[in-house]
């Protein structure tokens, strides 16, 4: 165990020192930065609706009360749907005097902060498709293959390595968005309740439980990605074509989810569950799915495709 964790940290310090990472780092604080100049604009033209935000709720509640009116209630289209959460939201907000304005504090810019997550994933394909064909490029594959650790320890401490670097990414944007937050708002750590429309009832959660959610909701999706890109520079020793193939399906796991949603055998196929923000309010997708069912095919995809390569990496001549 102490070898595997030693393999681990190795891989860690070789992604560490690249060049790539740094300049990830920077990327990621810029992207920080230009949300804090959003922030900052939008704290500034929010100061006129703080005293006005009851009644610009009640006339957006009464236009949604005839768009609704006009729809068979059993049997509510998406947009429909979406109309009534926000009048039930709204409504709770007026019943409770919770203002939808935002305070603009620390907690509230690093929860917004956590939309540069989604970043992450095009930055751990890069380091997925370089990490196994890099080394075969520069001959290193051999050294490692010398030393006291069996391929299938080798190959999986380097997809662990870039599981750790999810979070290491992570971290790096909570710790941006702290620093922007209190350059902006100051030290502020009040905040409004997070209102969900949960199984057709308003709840309210806290701010600790929303930024975890928001941090990690994304992880066993990319690493789906990761698992994939991490497949292909494994078996065809390139980075290029991996990192296109695994982008290209990134960039279109949604679309392809949409058009094959009608289908009874789609749920079975890992891009139905690429998005698992879909469960955060507690809704279902048109399947019946749950968030159990999609982190269980997850799961299934990203051991397939990380067994079937680690095998042949094992049986493969270096």
């Amino acid at each position: 165990m102490s070898n595997f964790i030693g393999l681990i940290d190795n891989e860690l310090r070789k992604i560490f020192v690249q060049k790539s990472f740094i300049i990830s780092l920077i990327i990621l604080f810029i992207f920080i930065i230009v949300l804090g100049r959003w922030d900052y604009v939008e704290k500034e033209s929010g100061k006129a609706k703080v005293e006005n935000w009851r009644s610009e709720l009640k006339i957006e509640n009464k236009k949604i009360e005839e768009v609704l009116a006009e729809q068979n209630q059993s049997d509510l289209p998406a947009y429909a749907k979406e109309q009534k959460e926000t009048y039930e939201i709204n409504k709770y907000r007026l019943e409770h005097n919770i203002s939808p304005i935002q305070q603009h504090t620390v907690l509230d810019f690093m929860k917004k902060g956590a939309v540069v997550t989604n970043f992450i994933g095009i930055l751990l394909i890069y380091f997925a498709s370089n990490m196994m064909s890099k080394e075969h490029q520069w001959k290193t594959i051999n050294f490692l293959l010398v030393k006291p650790s069996t391929r299938r320890m080798i190959y999986y401490a380097k997809f662990i390595s870039l599981a750790i670097l999810y979070f290491v990414f992570s971290f790096a944007i909570i710790i941006y968005s702290f620093i922007i937050g209190s350059a902006l708002n100051g030290l502020s750590f009040s905040t409004q309740p997070i209102l969900q429309y949960v199984n057709n009832h308003v709840v309210e959660q806290g701010i600790l439980p929303s930024l975890l959610n928001d941090y990690l909701i994304n992880l066993l999706p990319y690493l789906f990605f990761v698992a994939v890109a991490y497949f292909l520079s494994t078996i065809l020793k390139t980075s290029s074509i991996s990192l296109l193939i695994s982008i290209i399906l990134l960039a279109t796991s949604d679309v392809i989810g949409t058009l094959l949603r009608t289908k009874d055998w789609s749920k079975f196929l890992p891009f139905m569950h690429t998005d698992l923000t879909v469960y955060t309010n507690g809704i279902n997708i048109e399947n019946g799915m749950r968030i159990e069912f999609s982190i269980t095919i997850l799961v299934i995809y990203i051991l397939f495709f990380l067994v079937f390569a680690g095998e042949i990496f094992k049986k493969k001549d270096v």
